[in-house]
């Protein structure tokens, strides 16, 4: 017998499931805290910026120097990581990308032909929330003690100068700055740290300072001049008790002896990195290698299809004892608002002749940022 009574609709396709991702999170902080860091310490880093958005216990956790010493001292877990900072004229600080790498590669000549990504190797931004940056942990050190001057990209400007001893793992505070700054140049030199820019290009009294490690005293360098303050993209490189300064147009040096500013024709190789005792640079839109002591510099040969399309805005570093570089392309029209930074990854190999050649593993559009971003900085950390 059939029934006249129509059955209830259903719908076509059965309801989602419920998330997981709040009993998964209600699992992990519900376990013992050391038992977490036990946990976190075998994650690769590239993932805590992720993680530390998950909620506040796990992001003190991240940001902890508990999970560091846990990575380092009992798991001995250590990895190299690639960031890249890009400036901006409007901000202060450099904002920080991380560069994550796919095992697959493409060939120069297919990428190159292509104005989108095909390798898979990609730039990821470090969230504002992940204070755990490189500006963060490259203070300058003086024997065991980090100094800490300023503000960094997560903090407003300060004047303040914090002092980390690596030995007893305390934090002190140390004299003020004269003027307030945001992730300032710093370089060291005779037991003294000076400290340029972090602060508006129209400040000309206190542009850069100097701090006496013995007397604990700061004293106001002199003014620079406009040409260095107003730059879009400084570079320090300190020499033979000289600061050499990178501006956009010219070169500059503070000669610290005699406690003034000159102008300099000189190349600086600041745009550097070392790699087995042979320093790398880039200059004049190529690569370039001198031996450790030496100032003559020769041409890394085979990279003649990159020397071409690279650009002046121009960064280079190091990974698992391979080259990387980075730059921008420009855009592609007056009305676009964005434009590609690209990376490449080289083998080297210093031959018998005593040349040293460089052979393209992969290149690569890594990132699409804003046409005002440039590349400032490449830096190499294991942690």
């Amino acid at each position: 017998m059939q029934s006249n009574t129509e059955p209830p609709n259903k719908p076509n396709h059965p309801p989602p499931p419920p998330s997981s991702q709040p009993a998964l999170l209600s699992s992990l902080t519900s376990l013992p805290e050391d038992l977490i860091v036990s946990c976190l310490a075998r994650i690769s880093r590239s993932y805590y910026p992720k993680l530390a958005l998950v909620s506040k216990s796990i992001r003190s956790i991240i940001l902890s120097r508990m999970l560091h010493k846990v990575r380092i001292r009992e798991i001995k877990f250590e990895e190299e990581r690639v960031y890249l900072g890009l400036r901006s004229p409007t901000n202060l600080c450099l904002i920080w990308y991380s560069l994550w790498i796919k095992r697959d590669h493409q060939a120069l000549d297919l990428c190159m032909m292509r104005q989108e990504n095909t390798t898979g190797n990609l730039l990821v931004p470090v969230p504002s929330s992940y204070s755990l940056s490189p500006s963060d942990i490259m203070f300058p050190n003086i024997g065991s003690e980090l100094y800490k001057c300023g503000g960094t990209q997560n903090s407003p400007s300060s004047s303040d100068v914090k002092v980390y001893n690596e030995l007893t793992g305390q934090w002190r505070e140390a004299p003020s700055m004269m003027l307030a700054r945001k992730e300032p140049l710093t370089r060291i030199s005779d037991k003294k740290i000076y400290v340029m820019g972090g602060c508006k290009a129209d400040e000309s009294s206190h542009w850069g300072e100097v701090f006496d490690i013995e007397t604990q005293t700061w004293e106001s360098l002199p003014d620079p001049g406009p040409e260095v303050r107003f730059s879009s993209n400084i570079k320090l490189l300190l020499r033979s008790e000289k600061i050499y300064v990178k501006a956009t147009n010219k070169n500059f040096v503070y000669l610290i002896k005699e406690k003034e500013w000159k102008v300099v024709k000189e190349r600086l190789m600041v745009i550097n990195c070392w790699i087995e005792n042979v320093n790398y640079y880039y200059d004049k839109n190529k690569c370039w290698w001198s031996e450790k002591g030496s100032n003559e510099g020769r041409i890394v040969k085979g990279l003649t299809g990159l020397d071409a399309c690279s650009r002046n805005d121009t960064e280079i570093g190091t990974y698992g004892g391979e080259l990387v570089m980075f730059w921008d392309s420009p855009a592609l029209s007056p009305n676009d608002q964005t434009k590609k930074i690209w990376c490449a990854m080289i083998l080297l190999d210093k031959r018998i002749s005593g040349q040293v050649w460089g052979r393209i593993k992969w290149v690569d559009i890594v990132c699409t940022v804003p046409v005002s971003y440039t590349p400032a900085s490449c830096v190499n950390m294991s942690t």
